[in-house]
């Protein structure tokens, strides 16, 4: 193994390890990797024994497809685990600011996973209210990137 190859591979287990992901999986034309945790073996049941019930909690909804709308805003998501960047490149200035308007299909930033960065685009058109993401932290998969605000003409086609 070169000292590349075995560098990324370091990284992608640190990576695991670093943020407790329960896996990972990479897979490349000449490289499989699939990480996972091992998961808690449920209690042991015994016959005539049962477990007490707990009242079950609800769970929190699952992150949103990028296309569903809600309202007046809608969220560009992340599509891969990765770190996000805000920029092009460290002294570049960043895709978007707050208070941008955006078009569709607009790159609003990278996300960069096992040395490819890839770019985000925008699949509404709207203005830019709010980025949640940390520029240079890692995102999830479905995390929510750059939060845009529809334009008052946008949403009254939509609407009508």
């Amino acid at each position: 193994m070169n000292e590349e190859a075995y560098n990324q591979l370091e990284a992608l287990f640190r990576l695991f390890r670093e943020h407790v992901l329960h896996e990972l999986k990479v897979e490349e034309p000449s490289f499989k990797l699939h990480l996972q945790r091992a998961r808690p073996a449920p209690p042991a049941r015994f016959p005539g024994q049962g477990l007490p019930r707990r009242p079950r909690r609800a769970l929190p909804p699952g992150p949103e497809p990028p296309s569903k709308v809600r309202g007046r805003t809608v969220a560009v998501r992340s599509p891969l685990i990765g770190v996000f960047y805000r920029a092009p490149a460290p002294e570049a200035p960043p895709f978007v600011e707050i208070g941008d308007t955006v078009q569709e299909g607009q790159t609003v930033c990278v996300v960069e996973a096992m040395k490819v960065f890839n770019e985000i685009k925008a699949e509404w058109r709207g203005r830019v209210i709010a980025i949640p993401a940390e520029n240079g932290k890692l995102v999830q998969t479905g995390e929510p990137l750059v939060v845009l605000e529809f334009l008052e003409e946008d949403r009254e086609q939509r609407e009508s």
